[in-house]
């Protein structure tokens, strides 16, 4: 979000169809005061950090720490 303005973030979350674990749907059933909500609270936490893994395909071992979903049984 650090080059989008609130209007263009706004518009891509409405057109946007991304993977779990914010699907795109979610998004999309947001009302503009909560996608403006998002936007400035993102915002407002400053310079980026390291990037985000990329996405791993099933059945292959992501080579970074990950996030199960669904949580498996606990032991």
């Amino acid at each position: 979000m650090r080059d989008m303005s609130e209007a263009k973030w706004i518009q891509r979350a409405r057109t946007v169809e991304t993977r779990p674990p914010m699907p795109w749907f979610v998004l999309h059933d947001m009302t503009e005061q909560d996608l403006r909500a998002i936007y400035k609270y993102v915002t407002a936490l400053g310079p980026a950090g390291e990037p985000a893994s990329i996405y791993v395909p099933p059945g292959r071992d992501p080579h970074t720490p990950y996030v199960q979903f669904p949580a498996g049984p606990k032991p």
